[in-house]
C-alpha cells in the first residue's frame, strides 16, 4: 500500500471567500422576472465581480442566462476554454488586442470607434470567418463609444464591411449614466439617443441580433430599456445598485460572505495605542483580536477605525490603521472568553446582525462593487450549492433536460414526476413568469392524486391539497412574495414536510434549508413569450436536477410517447 501524500501546506489561508451559488441563481431569475420580455446577459466581468469568474458563469447559465458578459477579453478566452457555448461579449481592450483569437473563439466584440472597426477587419480577413461585433453608441455617459454623429459614419463602415463577408453587425448598445437614480431626466434623455441610433441602424439596413441598454438598476426600474437583452452585473451577486434600497427591498439575497480566524487574543491596558501610527488608543482595559487580512488581500485602508466585524455575535469597529496582512479589533473587556481562532466576519448577507457589503461601502465612503471586486485571490474561495456547476460536467447526481411543446406535455411531465415522489419530497420550481410553474405543479398534484383545483398560490402564499386516495398531499407554496427565510419559517412548512409533497414556486435560495434532498425544477421558455400561465403556451424547457441522498439513484428519465 502506498505511503498518503505529506501535506504541503499549500493553500492554507487564515480567512475565506464563501460564495452562494445558489443565491446567485436565485438572483438572476428574479431580475430575469423583472424584464420577462428580454434575453438575460449575466455580466460575470472582473472575475465575476469578485466572486469567481467560471463558478459564477456556471451557475448564470443553469439560471437561464443565454449570455455572458466580460469587461476584458481573457475572461471571454476563459468562459470558451471552460466550454461555455452561449454567446460572450467583451467590451475593454486598445489596440494591439487579439481579435484573431477572439473571432477563431466566436467570441462577440464591441467595436466603439473606426480604429477598432480597422484592426477587427484585418483579424478577421486573417482568420477567414465574419467577426461578430456590437457596434456601441455613447448615448450620454461620456466613456465607452463613439456619440451618435461619428457612430452613424461607423454604423456605414461597419455594414460595408459586413457587405464584404467580414463582420457580422450583431447589435447595437450604450450605457447608462444615472439609472440607478430613478427619476433622473438623463434616463430618458440617453434612450432618445439610443432609439435614434437604432433608427438610424435600421434606415441603413443593419440586421440586429439585439439592442441592450439595461444594467443592474435599468433592469429593475426602467422597463423601457430593457429592449432585447439586460446586463445585470451587481444585482446579480445580491447587491442594490440604489443608494436607498437594500438588497431585500429587492428580493436579492447577498452572495459573498467574507471572514477570518482570528490569529491572536490578548489582554491590553488602557491607554494602549494599537497599530501604526496610534491612531486608536483604548479608553480602558480591554481585550485586543487580531484579524489576518489587510489591505495586500484588498482590504481597504479607508476601513481603519471605521468600519464593521462581527465576532462572537457582537459587532466591532476596526480599531487603528489596517496594515497590509492584518488589522485590529478592540473585542471589549469582557472578551476574555474568546480565543484565536475565533471566525471574525467582515461582511456576509447580513444574518444574526453580520455586517454587510452596503455597511462596509458606507464606512469606507465608496460603492458595494469596489468591495467586493477588491478583495484579493490569494483568499481562497468556498462555493455553496456548487453541485449543479458539477453536474454540467457529468459527475454529480440525478439530472435531466426535457424538452416541453405545449401545456400537455409539462402536465404530462408533472404527473411523470408523481410517481416518483412520496411523503417528505421537496420540489423547488424556477422559472419566468408564466413559464409553467403552476401548470406542472397542476400534473404533479394529478399525478398524487389530490383534491384540486391548483392554481398560482401567489395571494395565499400557501395551500395544502388534501389526498384522495390516501397517498401524500400536496402542498403548494409562492415563495416570491416572501422577503426572508424567517417569513419561509413562519409558515411552519416543515411540519408537513415527513408527510407530504412540499412544491415551492420562486423557492430557489430560500427554502433549501428544509430539507437536505430536493428535486430541483427550472422552467425556461422563450424570452418575449406570453406571460399569461393560462394561455397559449410556446415550447420550453424543463431542468431537472436531484440533490442530496434521496435522488442520487433516481433516473429521472422521462419518455412522453
Amino acid at each position: 500500500m502506498s505511503e498518503p501524500a505529506p501535506d504541503t501546506g499549500m493553500g492554507y489561508y487564515p480567512a475565506r471567500v464563501i460564495v452562494d451559488l445558489d443565491a446567485i441563481r436565485a438572483n438572476l431569475r428574479r431580475l430575469a422576472y423583472a424584464a420577462p420580455s428580454a434575453a438575460l446577459m449575466a455580466v460575470v466581468k472582473a472575475d465575476g465581480y469578485g466572486h469567481g469568474l467560471l463558478p459564477v458563469a456556471g451557475a448564470a447559465v443553469e439560471a437561464g442566462a443565454t449570455w455572458l458578459g466580460t469587461a476584458q477579453l481573457d475572461g471571454a478566452f476563459a468562459l470558451r476554454a471552460a466550454g461555455h457555448e452561449v454567446p460572450v461579449l467583451a467590451w475593454v481592450y486598445a489596440p494591439g488586442a487579439p481579435f484573431e483569437a477572439a473571432i477563431a473563439a466566436d467570441i462577440d466584440v464591441t467595436v466603439p470607434a473606426r480604429w477598432a472597426l480597422t484592426e477587427v477587419v484585418d483579424a478577421a480577413r486573417v482568420a477567414g470567418r465574419p467577426a461578430r461585433v456590437h457596434l456601441k453608441v455613447d448615448t450620454g455617459l461620456g466613456r465607452g463609444g463613439s456619440f451618435l454623429e461619428p457612430w452613424t459614419d461607423l454604423l456605414h463602415a461597419a455594414l460595408d464591411a459586413e457587405q464584404r463577408g467580414e463582420v457580422r453587425v450583431v447589435g447595437v448598445w450604450s450605457h447608462l449614466a444615472r439609472a440607478d437614480e430613478e427619476d433622473h431626466p438623463s434616463v430618458a434623455a440617453q434612450i432618445e439617443v439610443f432609439d435614434e441610433a437604432l433608427g438610424r441602424a435600421e434606415a441603413a439596413g443593419a440586421r440586429l441580433e439585439v439592442r441592450h441598454l439595461a444594467n443592474s438598476a435599468a433592469t429593475l426600474a426602467h422597463p423601457r430599456t430593457h429592449y432585447d437583452l439586460v446586463r445585470p452585473g451587481l444585482a446579480g451577486y445580491g447587491l442594490s445598485p440604489f443608494a436607498h434600497r437594500s438588497a431585500a427591498d429587492l428580493g436579492l439575497r447577498p452572495a459573498m460572505r467574507l471572514e477570518a480566524d482570528l490569529e491572536l487574543v490578548k489582554a491590553a491596558p488602557a491607554g494602549q495605542g494599537v497599530s501604526y501610527g496610534h491612531t486608536y488608543t483604548t479608553t480602558r482595559d480591554t481585550v485586543l483580536g487580531v484579524v489576518p487580512l489587510g489591505y495586500g488581500d484588498g482590504i481597504p485602508r479607508h476601513a481603519s477605525n471605521v468600519a464593521p466585524v462581527q465576532v462572537a455575535g457582537r459587532r466591532h469597529t476596526v480599531a487603528g490603521r489596517v496594515c497590509m496582512d492584518q488589522f485590529v479589533l478592540d473585542l471589549g473587556p469582557d472578551a476574555g472568553r474568546l480565543e484565536a481562532g475565533e471566525v471574525a466576519v467582515l461582511f456576509g448577507a447580513g444574518d444574526d446582525g453580520e455586517p454587510t457589503v452596503r455597511d462596509w461601502a458606507d464606512a469606507v465612503g465608496t460603492i458595494d462593487y469596489e468591495i467586493v471586486t477588491r478583495i484579493g485571490p490569494r483568499i481562497p474561495r468556498e462555493y455553496l450549492g456548487a453541485a449543479q456547476a458539477t453536474d454540467a460536467t457529468g459527475t454529480g447526481g440525478a439530472a435531466l433536460a426535457v424538452n416541453l411543446p405545449d401545456q400537455e406535455a409539462t402536465e404530462a411531465l408533472g404527473r411523470h414526476l408523481a410517481g416518483l415522489l412520496r411523503a417528505g419530497d421537496l420540489v423547488v420550481l424556477t422559472g419566468d413568469l408564466g413559464a409553467g410553474k403552476t401548470t406542472l405543479t397542476r400534473g404533479v398534484g394529478d399525478g398524487l392524486g389530490v383534491r384540486g383545483p391548483i392554481a398560482s398560490p401567489t395571494f395565499i402564499i400557501a395551500r395544502v391539497h388534501p389526498s384522495l386516495v390516501g397517498g401524500p398531499d400536496l402542498v403548494h407554496v409562492d415563495a416570491y412574495r416572501l422577503g426572508s427565510l424567517d417569513e419561509v419559517d413562519a409558515l411552519d412548512l416543515d411540519a408537513s414536510l415527513d408527510d407530504s409533497v412540499t412544491v415551492v414556486e420562486w423557492g430557489e435560495g430560500m427554502v433549501e434549508s428544509l430539507s437536505e434532498d430536493r428535486l430541483e425544477v427550472s422552467l425556461e421558455r422563450p424570452r418575449g413569450a406570453g406571460t399569461d400561465p393560462e394561455g397559449p403556451e410556446p415550447g420550453r424547457v424543463a431542468r431537472l436536477h436531484g440533490v442530496g441522498p434521496r435522488w442520487a439513484g433516481i433516473d429521472l428519465q422521462w419518455d412522453r410517447a
